[in-house]
């Protein structure tokens, strides 16, 4: 009878995340979430909460490897710690791809809907900063659409 031999398979590495001027791509239409929930006090707080969730593709600004990512556009509230980027990145546990978040304002949210519901917005740029243990700032960003 043979031995059966598993071969391991090589881990992965992630190279250093590149500092300055990323490009992105959506990939997909987004979906999100509304809603309202009541924080535990004291004193109980009834916070709500909007996103919008979908899926990328990112290009870094040296190397231009390109990798998939997931972009979420987050509404800040009263409760939202105050920072002064403009959003994070940072790398996924499990497999090779970035998170991005944006924050934007109740109107820039409203303006993100439509420009997707129009199928208007396909191409974004968005600038890193130097980060550490997983988390790069994001100093700014945008979007490109045409009407």
């Amino acid at each position: 009878m043979a031995k059966s031999t598993k071969k391991e398979l090589p881990k992965f590495t992630w190279p250093e995340v590149e500092v300055g001027d990323w490009a992105g791509e959506f990939a997909q239409r987004p979906s999100g979430s509304i809603g309202q929930h009541v924080q535990p006090g004291p004193p109980e707080m009834s916070v709500e909460f909007t996103y919008l969730i979908v899926g990328a593709a990112v290009i870094s600004p040296r190397t231009k490897m390109r990798w998939p990512a997931v972009v979420s556009f987050w509404v800040r509230t009263p409760l939202t710690p105050q920072r002064v980027e403009a959003g994070f990145m940072f790398k996924s546990e499990n497999m090779p791809s970035f998170n991005l978040g944006l924050e934007v304002t109740r109107q820039q949210f409203t303006e993100i809907v439509w420009l997707f519901s129009q199928k208007l917005l396909n191409t974004f740029h968005f600038n890193v900063g130097h980060g550490a243990e997983n988390h790069w700032p994001v100093k700014s960003w945008g979007a490109s659409f045409e009407l």
